[in-house]
């Protein structure tokens, strides 16, 4: 390939190429094929990915010894269970009644759960960040619990009498960790303890690792897009040594 520059004055009948030296028509190829591809770089990396909020409205009971499975992507699989049981150590004679409300996550499915020994499934309040930093734990979880016998009867755990509060949870799909949530209510019906629940509705974030907000039904935001104003002519003028540069850095700023 070679450049032509016509003569001022010249007229067109008789104007004739004129080539440029070797060297620098190389370098005005090169600077030609650099701008072309790091253009289309720049255009690939200016786009920007969404995240989405999958949401499920949903009215769900569980009931006395019944239980609920939770499916948050809706893809067939029961990723949690929740499940209001009668529990058996209860030793205070055939009297006593003990029953709890827990959540069991399905594999390596995880749930927010309390600190400290006596752990729980967490009741959280809307707006609450679920996502990476949280305190997940792999076993089931108990969210309320109550007992009863002839002369005493108590309820402990931080879903008694819960209106409307979220289950924070992780879970895998494709091998990738998602962000979700459940919202429930919670009663005990007297002294029968019959803990029971209402699932009203669970949501879960598209993008794998990426937290969402309980309560958020709807909506997407922008993740990630990548702006590099100092990536300008000034550097593509450097031909294909700019380019090989500019790609260096943007590997090093990936890597940190």
């Amino acid at each position: 390939m070679s450049l032509s520059i016509t003569p001022r004055g010249a007229s067109r009948k008789g104007r004739f190429p004129i080539s440029l030296n070797h060297p620098l028509d190389h370098k005005l190829i090169g600077y030609t094929a650099a701008a072309s591809a790091a253009g289309v770089a720049m255009m690939a990396l200016a786009q920007p990915s969404h995240a989405e909020i999958v949401y499920t409205p949903t009215h769900q009971r569980v009931t006395a010894g019944g239980s609920v499975a939770l499916d948050l992507n809706n893809d067939g699989i029961t990723d949690f269970t929740i499940t209001s049981i009668f529990n058996p150590s209860c030793i205070s004679g055939p009297e006593c009644i003990y029953q709890e409300l827990i959540v069991s996550p399905n594999g390596r499915n995880r749930v927010w759960i309390t600190s400290g020994g006596q752990s729980y499934a967490l009741a959280l309040p809307a707006q609450t960040k679920v996502g990476p930093g949280g305190n997940f734990g792999l076993a089931h979880a108990k969210m309320d619990r109550c007992k009863a016998t002839r002369v005493s009867y108590y309820v402990s755990g931080p879903w008694n009498g819960a209106k409307d509060l979220y289950l924070g949870l992780a879970f895998s799909i494709g091998g990738q960790p998602h962000y979700g949530w459940a919202r429930l209510s919670v009663t005990v019906e007297g002294k029968r303890c019959d803990v029971l629940a209402v699932l009203t509705g669970y949501a879960y974030e598209t993008v794998p690792g990426k937290a969402i907000l309980t309560g958020r039904t709807s909506g997407t935001d922008v993740v990630s897009a990548v702006e590099r104003p100092e990536t300008t002519l000034g550097v593509l003028a450097q031909g294909s040594v700019g380019l090989v540069a500019w790609r260096r850095d943007e590997d090093a700023a990936h890597c940190q």
